[in-house]
Formats: structure tokens, C-alpha cells, sequence
């Protein structure tokens, strides 16, 4: 089977991208195998993609070339639409996961140049509500994790300051302002920055998480020094002894707080700010989520028949 190299142009295909590929160092011989999928690999984190689109995109990439069996240079759309077949009646993928793989083959295709991908359709994944907590359950929540500094510094900062579980586990030491009680959070989603207030109560968990780790004499540079598995126990563990009975997440924190703030007053421009939305109709789906917000709005408009 006929190799290639990364920029070599194929007169016959007519897949090719108008613009270069990205160069290649030596040692990547073809559009094939564990060095086509490394390289993939650091083409996105060159990007700075997320490390969980790094790990999801690298897996995709494996996996379609094992299921395809051909270089990528070689693949065709009718390759790709049976892989989709493959993935839906044997696999039994969800829209949210076939809309994710296929976002992935496009990016790699794009990646070394190729179009073919782009003619493969993705499915609408469906609006689903986001779940949240009530009040007196993160409450719960903050008390389970109380006698741990660090834990409870975690949860704080995930409920009251509506982080993502990358942006905390990224965040530096130099990130908090505690002059003006402020977080800065460096390239969140989109490589957006944006700054967001430290309450009292989660000023007061950083400060004591922080003075018992210069106790211990333990140095870092970066605030929590975590990754997000760690993160996801910490919660699903704190939910366990809070004695909640669905699946609780980090994210579910954020939309916790989102949901808390709106049904408080709190103008949906300042929540977007807040999240770092790019747009305030990913905020709005919120506005669906408070029922007892819902309910008296309807109390105080409801037509007398």
C-alpha cells in the first residue's frame, strides 16, 4: 500500500484542502498508524486544545483508522458513512456521541489537509435541560467535605464561582486577587479570560486551604494542584456521604449556580459574563431550568377567562 507524506499533493484525489498541510517532522512516514495518530495528538495540543478534546479526538482518530483499515490519503466518504452505519447499529452511539466523533474525523482530516470528511453529517444533539442541586443540598455537599481543606476549597470554588473543571484544575496561585477578592481565570473555553468574585465563604475555604499547605511546607505554583479525574471523585464522594441519590458532577455545580443566581434576580447578562458564554442564548437555556421562577411569573400574568 502506497504511503505518503504530510503536503505531498495528489493531482488524482481532488480531496486536497486549498491550503498547506501542517508541516511534518521526519519519522511520520504515512497517513496511517500509531505515528498518524501521535502527531494528531501534538497538532492539538499545539492548538492548546482542551486536554479532554485531546484524549477524546486522539481516541476517535485510533479507532476509525483500526475500524478502516487504509491510510488516511485513501479514505472516501462511503469509508466514512459506513463507519457512521457501524457506529449507530452496532455500537448503539447517542446523537451526542456520534455528533462528537464526527466533529473528530472532521478535525483530523482537516488536520493533514484532506476535505472528505466534511461531507459527513452530524446529527442535532438533543436540548436536553441541564441538571443542578438544590440549595440545601450543596449545602449538604459543603459540609461533607468540611474536615478537608483542600476538598472544601474544591467545592467552593466550582458553586460559587461557576468553573469548569479544566479552568480549576489550571488555576495559578497568581490567578487570585485577594486585594479586590478576585479570580482570574486564563484562557477559559474559546480562549476567553474573564474575572470572577470570590465570596466570602469561598475567599475563607482558599485562605485556609492555603495556610495549611505552607504549614505542611508543600510549594506549588499552582492553586490546587489537581487534575480533573481527582476533581470528579472528590464530588462523586462528597454526594455519597451528602447522601444525594442521582449522579452529581462538577459541571453539575456550575449549572447549580446558574440556576441559583437567575432564580434570585440576578440579570442573565451578568450569569453569561459570570460562565464565560460567547453568547447569551447558551445562558438563556437557564431560564428553563428554575420552575419555582417559572411558576410565580405565571401566577402574575395568567389571563382571567
Amino acid at each position: 500500500m502506497a504511503s505518503a507524506i504530510v503536503g505531498r499533493e495528489r493531482p488524482t484525489s481532488g480531496r486536497r484542502h486549498a491550503f498547506s498541510a501542517p508541516p511534518v517532522e521526519e519519522g511520520v512516514p504515512s497517513f496511517g498508524g500509531p505515528e498518524l495518530v501521535d502527531r494528531f495528538s501534538r497538532l492539538l495540543r499545539a492548538q492548546e486544545r482542551s486536554p479532554c478534546t485531546v484524549k477524546q479526538y486522539t481516541h476517535i482518530a485510533r479507532t476509525f483508522l483500526g475500524f478502516v483499515g487504509k491510510p488516511l490519503d485513501e479514505v472516501t466518504l462511503k469509508d466514512l458513512e459506513r463507519y457512521r452505519e457501524y457506529l449507530v447499529l452496532e455500537r448503539k452511539y447517542s446523537k451526542n456521541s456520534l455528533y462528537t466523533t464526527v466533529r473528530g474525523l472532521a478535525c483530523l482530516f482537516r488536520s493533514f489537509g484532506f476535505s472528505v470528511a466534511d461531507g459527513l453529517e452530524a446529527p442535532r444533539r438533543p436540548e436536553r435541560l441541564p441538571h443542578y442541586l438544590s440549595e440545601e443540598e450543596t449545602h449538604r455537599l459543603f459540609d461533607a467535605v468540611k474536615d478537608s481543606s483542600r476538598d472544601s476549597a474544591i467545592l467552593h470554588i466550582l458553586a460559587f464561582c461557576g468553573l469548569r473543571v479544566g479552568e480549576l484544575c489550571h488555576l495559578a496561585l497568581e490567578d487570585v486577587e485577594f486585594e479586590r477578592n478576585i479570580l482570574h481565570v486564563r484562557s477559559g473555553k474559546g480562549d476567553k479570560d474573564r474575572e470572577v468574585v470570590l465570596e466570602d465563604r469561598t475567599r475563607a475555604a482558599i485562605d485556609r486551604y492555603l495556610t495549611e499547605r505552607a504549614l505542611s511546607g508543600e510549594g506549588n505554583s499552582r492553586l490546587i494542584p489537581v487534575g480533573p479525574v481527582t476533581v470528579e471523585r472528590i464530588v462523586r464522594r462528597a454526594a455519597r456521604i451528602a447522601e444525594i441519590p442521582r449522579r452529581v458532577t462538577p459541571h453539575m455545580l456550575r449549572h447549580t449556580l446558574a440556576t441559583a443566581l437567575l432564580s434570585r434576580g440576578c440579570d442573565i447578562r451578568y450569569i453569561q459574563k459570570l460562565l464565560g458564554h460567547a453568547s447569551v442564548a447558551t445562558t438563556q437555556i437557564y431560564t428553563h431550568v428554575d420552575t419555582t421562577a417559572l411558576k410565580a411569573a405565571y401566577q402574575r400574568a395568567k389571563p382571567e377567562y
